[in-house]
């Protein structure tokens, strides 16, 4: 092997190293920049009657850091028909939200879902109506 081979050969390798660095740079970089947070969403009670009130809270995280003053979607799914759309609720310093639904004279009775959206992710909870 003659020495130009021999240096070609050491090059070779100080690219794929310096490659493999690099790619993990921004493997690391991405998941630094990239915020995946974790919404959270639940009611006061586990049933509720027509005309009652129902309190919902929750909170919004990044790892155990709160964000503070993102948009949070609310909707109710009742067991038929078209949900009820909430109004947007804006989370606090602490990252938590909270809001209410008074449940309609005329709802029908069973299980409902409550679904919670905030930057890309969502969560649910379910509640009955007696």
């Amino acid at each position: 092997m003659g020495l130009l081979e021999i240096i070609l050969a050491e090059l070779i390798v100080i690219l794929a190293l310096v490659t493999i660095l690099l790619v993990l740079l921004i493997w690391w970089l991405i998941r630094k920049l990239v915020v995946v947070p974790a919404l959270t969403v639940q009611t006061d009670k586990a049933e509720y009657m027509r005309g009652e009130t129902v309190q919902i809270s929750g909170s919004l995280m990044d790892g155990t850091t709160p964000l503070a003053g993102k948009q949070v979607a609310l909707a109710i799914q009742p067991p038929t028909g078209d949900a009820y759309s909430l109004p947007s609720v804006t989370t606090g310093t602490d990252g938590k939200f909270a809001s209410s639904w008074t449940v309609p004279a005329d709802a029908v009775g069973g299980d409902y879902g409550l679904v919670a959206g905030a930057m890309g992710v969502s969560a649910t909870t379910t509640f009955k109506l007696k």
